[in-house]
């Protein structure tokens, strides 16, 4: 893992992580740890990554009357993705597999989010490793930049910390209980230039 480092605030890009601060603000993001997906000008889009529910794929197919889905799902664990778009289930993966709708975001990481991929998991066609999430969540055209940055109404001190994601391997063999530690520990010097 690569860190942003000291004060200087560098462009964030897709699959960086967004670890949240000991004294978050906003209680839905406590101890959370976000992937990036997408960066631009419309604003960002990220995933959080190590809150697991109490659902399982089967809960979720189960759920869900209106599409053709197989009956039966292996009980892979679904997480919590974010606030907006609860309904919506997105795959964060590995680049080994693609599907229709696949968009790779570097070239360790990709993201689906379509009905074919709960046929190809039923079936056991997926990715090494993959983490099925529920909902994102998403800032502003440069909203995360100046929350980043500490301006008004954010303050650095709730800032978000930043590292450079390495890939799947790294990230998706931590245990998601752990993950938050893990990464500030790993960070500890910019956690300690941003947040004390």
């Amino acid at each position: 893992m690569e860190l942003i480092e000291g004060n200087m605030i560098q462009p964030v890009r897709a699959t960086d992580l967004l670890i949240a601060p000991p004294g978050m603000p906003d209680p839905r993001f406590r101890d959370a740890v976000m992937m990036l997906t997408h960066v631009n000008d419309q604003g960002s889009f990220a995933l959080c990554v190590n809150r697991a529910t109490e659902y399982t794929l089967n809960d979720v197919v189960d759920n869900i009357d209106d599409i053709n889905l197989p009956e039966h799902m292996p009980n892979v664990p679904v997480y919590w993705g974010g606030p907006m778009g609860t309904t919506s289930i997105w795959m964060i993966h590995s680049t080994d597999w693609q599907g229709d709708r696949t968009v790779q975001l570097t070239d360790q990481w990709a993201m689906t989010s379509n009905v074919e991929m709960f046929h190809c998991i039923a079936n056991g066609d997926h990715p090494q490793q993959f983490r099925m999430v529920m909902g994102y969540a998403s800032w502003g055209p440069n909203q995360l930049q100046a929350e980043l940055k500490g301006l008004g109404p954010w303050r650095k001190e709730n800032s978000w910390l930043v590292a450079h994601n390495l890939g799947p391997d790294w990230l998706l063999e931590q245990a998601p209980e752990g993950l938050w530690t893990n990464v500030v520990t790993l960070s500890s010097n910019q956690a300690v230039d941003s947040w004390f």
